[in-house]
């Protein structure tokens, strides 16, 4: 099954932080599951990092990246942005247009795993949480 993740969550899951649901701990921790990070979450990070709002340094979530079998870095690219909704903030929209671009390029569903409300009532995408 393909995953999209959201930044908190692959934060969380990275640094092993107890903010994360079982639920999406044992999604994104079961190596069967091909993980997609937008290069939008990794620029989040990098962010986040910066402004000393998280402790997992841009480096750290790179190297992961870099070095599981199962974890894919996905590019922002035009077929995204066309169907990045823009009834969310833009962060956001990358991200689900993101998981509808793989549900669409692989002809069936791509679940996002996010903790936000907003997404979630959205309905634009299957979430775990």
């Amino acid at each position: 099954m393909h995953i999209v993740t959201d930044t908190h969550p692959w934060v969380w899951f990275l640094t092993a932080n107890t903010r994360l649901s079982s639920k999406a701990r044992t999604t994104l921790s079961d190596p069967a599951n091909v993980i997609i990070v937008p290069t939008i979450v990794m620029m989040e990070i990098k962010y986040l990092y910066k402004h000393k709002r998280i402790t997992l340094a841009f480096e750290e979530a790179l190297q992961q990246v870099e070095t599981s079998e199962n974890i894919l870095l996905y590019p922002l690219d035009l077929s995204i942005v066309t169907l990045a909704p823009i009834t969310l903030d833009i962060h956001d929209a990358i991200i689900v247009g993101t998981t509808m671009h793989l549900a669409a390029e692989l002809g069936q569903p791509v679940s996002l795993v996010t903790v936000d409300k907003v997404i979630s009532e959205s309905n634009l995408v299957p979430v775990i949480w």
